[in-house]
This record gives C-alpha cells, sequence and structure tokens, in this order.
C-alpha cells in the first residue's frame, strides 16, 4: 500500500483542517468481474494521525480525541458491496474507532486496473486503482466534545477520503 494514502479534513471555526494517517495496513480482495464479492479490509495506526501541527496533533492522540492510548487501531471490515448505476459501488462494512463499531457506508470507485509499466521487472503484475469517500459523526465514536461544537470550534462531521494503487499478482 505504498502509493496509498489515507486522508480525513473536519470543519475548524470557519475553515477546514485536513490531514492524513501516515501508518496503515489492510487488505483487498477485489473481483472486477462480480465486485459484490470484493471484500475490504483496513487497519489504520491511530497514533499516524499528522495535521502538519506537532502540537495539535498531539492533542488528538490524546483521550480528548483518539485516545492511542488506550485504542491504538482504528478497523475497517467490509460486509457487502453492492454495485450503483454508473459503475461505481457502495461498500458497507463496520468501521471501530475508540472501541465503538458503528456501520458505514463508502462510496468506491475503481479508477482503473492496468498492466504494471515495467512489464519487464514485474511480468504479470497488475495495478488496481481505488478512491473512497464517507463521512462519519465524531461523536457516534467519542471523539472530542459535543461542547466544541456547540461553541463553533469543530465540526461533527469528518469528511475520509482513502486513494490506493495496489498490485495484484
Amino acid at each position: 500500500m505504498e502509493h496509498s494514502t489515507v486522508g480525513f479534513r473536519i470543519r475548524h471555526i470557519v475553515g477546514y483542517v485536513p490531514g492524513v494517517f501516515s501508518r496503515f495496513s489492510g487488505q483487498v480482495e477485489y473481483d472486477p468481474v462480480r465486485p459484490e464479492n470484493s471484500q475490504f479490509y483496513l487497519l489504520i495506526d491511530s497514533s499516524s494521525v499528522h495535521t502538519g501541527v506537532p502540537a495539535r496533533d498531539e492533542h488528538l492522540r490524546s483521550p480528548d480525541f483518539l485516545d492511542v492510548e488506550r485504542s491504538p487501531k482504528m478497523i475497517f471490515s467490509s460486509r457487502k458491496v453492492l454495485r450503483e448505476d454508473g459503475g461505481s459501488l457502495v461498500v458497507v462494512g463496520d468501521l471501530t474507532i475508540r472501541d465503538v463499531t458503528a456501520e458505514v457506508l463508502v462510496s468506491l470507485q475503481i479508477l482503473g486496473i492496468a498492466d504494471h509499466p515495467f512489464a519487464d521487472k514485474m511480468p504479470g503484475v497488475r495495478v488496481l486503482g481505488l478512491h473512497a469517500s464517507f463521512s462519519i459523526n465524531r461523536l457516534d465514536f467519542h471523539v472530542g466534545s459535543e461542547e466544541w461544537t456547540r461553541m463553533g470550534i469543530m465540526g461533527e462531521t469528518i469528511d475520509l477520503t482513502i486513494d490506493m494503487e495496489l498490485l495484484q499478482r
């Protein structure tokens, strides 16, 4: 998953704060003929949160937000894949953050499948491109305080994006 990113953004006062998780792993079993048979699993190291502001990143790791000491991992595991009109997919799965598990619907686009451009060095290897996006309410996962929303400091909705370029052998 070295050509992949897991990103997020959330409202902060009148703007947005973007960030990424730099350490994650997973498994993708994609069936291009019958995508509904596909399976997706993602494990994110919560402590790898990065927004470009070290003090904010430390606060995000604290019990106020991700509580990485008690809940070091976030996990997504698909339960089923549905086809939408236009070729997009919806992945229904369970997301666990801070020991809270909830169902999420992930919009998934298959960006393409191609032979690896270095076929002479990597014969038979194909590349799969995926883009996923979804939103969650941070309060559903006990991330941050509802008071911060009432005060106008931060929004409740976190927008997440996952971009992957995976090798198929």
